[in-house]
């Protein structure tokens, strides 16, 4: 915290060097140019103005996101309001009003990257895309389970990829970047290309990253490093006006995706887990058409398949072997979906509406190389215990209307039916010898059915100041993990867990209340929330099991408790005047677990940025002090005390008493206070051609800390210098 003092002279500092336009010499200022108004896509599926809609939304532009600079996809979203994210190497999971995992929706253009097989808790899925195929992020704060069906209990997370835009004339283009992060000598190089006419629109690129192992203020954090390359690639046909032919690509290979959480437990110093590979890929097809006539203002039909495979390495040494379990992932997914929007009554009623369906075929299969230490001896072996195979299936059709009953107030209204199939194909060696189950816990043939809704209102009390309420139902469907997923954990110890097929939906209700305040100089919103859930799915105690000749404490899944989650989201910005700007957003979350009264998991602690914006008349150059700051993380869950990012150092795995205790004393993790510097300018301009120069510094003082549900790290990544160029011609 001792930055804060620093960060203030530096404020003045800018504000001082802005001095009164009588003191300086006369200049010509070129007009304003007039704002366009932010357009969401993702909160009601089909664009509408951002001021529009009741729900809380996020939007990323892709200029913030190059100045950004960010390693991951995740990191893009740092420093955003309402998003708290983890900083955990090639990991790292968002959490959005209290919620991640397999609580939030990942969308990749629309297409969710969520699937049968998503397990609760930090996951990797978001960050498993190509670094520079981001165009542009949004994000929905709150249910979004109308529009994007399970799991979207806390939020909806939709990545757009780059694409090309239909010209008069023949258009062609491109750019190469580049970019060096001292830190972990991260060197990132892309090229993206577009070509386009009035009929055809092409665009692809290619992006690779190789990252080493980070540093914190008190030296490696090792092994943290991994290797990235993936593209992307959008053709689109348009034969007459208002009809486009759409297809799309994009794919991501990581490897040597290493995990410093569990690193120091082996007596060889091998890491205990580790991911060879990490493949995902999606092919989209779709065609859209505008202006049908009464009936439909945009018709969309479309069909995608996605890929997902993964190796994962759990290498464990014991006095007289070492043993690597290799486990093989693959994830296949087809679906097809259909979406029409209608506009009536002078463009004062729109209905939008759908079905999808999607079919998941997931499979998983274990080789265990066991080698003798005095010896050398390596034996390959088939070990019994792992998620069962099966398939996935889900049907939905839903249907949102957006109308003003009044001059001032439009009504927003939607509901969805979503119904799913789950069916396992368990086989003899999935079972674990003596671990409390058989095979016919493992058989699952399930269907569950739910039905969500919403109810939304933004009322103009002024032309710049408006009041908004939303009630908006979710649910998150179990999964495999949910149900069949057995056996000892990977990134905690002491329990064991059992399979179990006796488990409903998880359901939530959310309550909204905003304002929001928008003129042309000051931008700002204030909302507050409260989430009730049910029938949450926790692990409830069965005794005790004998794996390997090891005691462990037995859990299994049931929808066993209740709970809720209430927060304050405050963002705002303003414009001294055409170059300077100040900003600053605060979040507050609170959550309990109401049948157990303890607190709920990874409910951040109070946290926000801010900071200040110049950007010369003619934005060819430009520089951001922004201060990211946490208060202490106080209350915890129980269930954190034998959670590895609690821990001294998670590289001894869970808190213990004798060589990794807890972080601090009631295991509460400090607050901090980190300085980012950014800068860029503009090097040389000529028509469409330019070449610009980005210069990060993150964590300006080196500033020791750790980021509350961190499990990666013993602490969190140092002081970094970011040095990026991109060439456009």
């Amino acid at each position: 915290m001792g930055s804060a003092p620093t960060v203030a002279l530096l404020l003045a500092a800018l504000l001082a060097c802005h001095a009164p336009a009588a003191e300086r010499p006369a200049k010509v200022i070129p007009e304003k140019a007039e704002e366009l108004p932010t357009m969401v896509i993702t909160a009601s599926r089909t664009a509408q103005e951002q001021k529009k809609v009741p729900q809380s939304t996020n939007v990323v532009e892709q200029k913030r996101i190059e100045r950004f600079q960010a390693a991951t996809p995740s990191e893009m979203l740092q420093e955003q309001p309402g998003i708290w994210v983890n900083q955990v190497a090639a990991q790292g999971s968002p959490v959005i009003r209290g919620q991640m995992g397999n609580k939030l929706v990942y969308l990749w253009d629309g297409i969710r990257i969520n699937n049968g097989s998503i397990f609760s808790g930090p996951n990797p899925f978001f960050n498993q895309f190509p670094i520079d195929a981001v165009g542009r992020m949004e994000v929905v704060r709150g249910a979004g389970s109308v529009q994007y069906g399970s799991d979207a209990i806390g939020g909806v997370i939709n990545v757009f990829s780059k694409r090309g835009e239909f010209s008069e004339s023949l258009n062609v283009g491109g750019d190469i970047y580049s970019r060096y992060g001292s830190n972990n000598s991260e060197f990132t190089n892309a090229a993206n290309m577009h070509a386009s006419n009035s009929q055809w629109a092409f665009a692809a690129g290619w992006s690779a990253q190789d990252a080493g192992n980070y540093h914190s203020s008190t030296g490696p954090l090792q092994p943290t490093s991994f290797n990235t390359s993936g593209g992307y690639a959008n053709l689109a046909f348009q034969p007459a006006k208002g009809h486009v032919f759409r297809l799309s690509w994009v794919g991501n290979e990581r490897t040597a995706v290493s995990s410093y959480v569990q690193s120091q437990l082996n007596a060889n110093g091998v890491p205990r887990i580790y991911s060879p590979l990490e493949r995902r890929g999606i092919v989209k097809m779709d065609y859209t058409a505008s202006d049908l006539g009464l009936l439909s203002d945009e018709l969309k039909v479309y069909g995608y398949y996605q890929y997902y495979d993964q190796l994962r390495e759990r290498r464990v040494q014991t006095a007289t072997l070492f043993n690597n379990t290799i486990t093989n992932s693959d994830q296949d997914v087809w679906g097809v979906g259909i979406q029409n929007a209608a506009t009536f009554g002078s463009k004062n009623t729109r209905l939008v509406y759908g079905m999808d369906y999607r079919h998941e075929n997931l499979s998983s299969s274990q080789l265990l190389n066991s080698r003798v230490l005095a010896t050398g001896v390596t034996t390959t072996t088939q070990p019994a215990g792992i998620t069962p195979d099966g398939t996935y299936s889900v049907f939905d059709t839903f249907v949102t209307l957006d109308f003003k009953p009044a001059d001032k107030l439009l009504m927003n209204m939607g509901a969805r039916y979503e119904r799913t199939h789950l069916r396992s194909n368990p086989e003899p060696l999935d079972v674990i010898p003596g671990a409390g189950y058989t095979l016919s816990d493992l058989m699952a043939n399930k269907y569950w059915n739910a039905v969500t809704w919403n109810v939304g209102a933004v009322y103009q009390a002024t032309k710049s100041f408006d009041l908004v309420a939303n009630v908006s139902t979710g649910y998150r469907t179990p999964t495999f993990s949910d149900l069949l997923s057995a056996g000892t954990p990977v990134f905690s110890s002491l329990t064991a867990s059992l399979p179990t097929t006796n488990i409903n939906p998880e359901k939530s209700i959310t309550y909204e209340l905003a304002a929001r305040v928008h003129t042309e100089k000051f931008k700002g919103s204030i909302t507050g929330y409260l989430t009730k859930l049910s029938d949450l799915i926790t692990s409830t105690t069965q005794g005790t099991v004998v794996i390997g000749g090891v005691t462990y404490n037995a859990t299994r899944n049931a929808n066993s408790a209740k709970g809720y989650i209430t927060g304050v989201e405050l963002a705002l910005s303003y414009e001294l005047d055409r170059r300077f700007t100040l900003f600053n957003n605060t979040t507050w979350t609170y959550g309990q677990n109401q049948s157990q009264n303890v607190p709920l998991r990874f409910i951040p602690p109070l946290y926000g940025n801010f900071g200040v914006r110049f950007e010369t008349d003619e934005k060819k150059a430009w520089v951001e002090l922004s201060e990211l700051w946490a208060g202490p993380l106080i209350r915890h869950n129980t269930s954190d005390e034998i959670d590895a990012g609690f821990s001294m150092d998670p590289a001894f795995g869970s808190p213990n008493t004798t060589n990794n205790p807890a972080i601090n004393p009631n295991f509460q993790i400090s607050g901090f206070f980190i300085t980012n510097i950014r800068a860029g300018v503009k090097v040389w301009e000529r028509g469409t051609q330019s070449f610009a120069l980005t210069l990060n510094l993150n964590n300006l003082f080196d500033t020791k800390y750790r980021q509350a549900y961190s499990q990666q790290q013993r602490q969190a990544v140092g002081f970094n210098v970011v040095v990026g160029g991109r060439l456009t011609f």
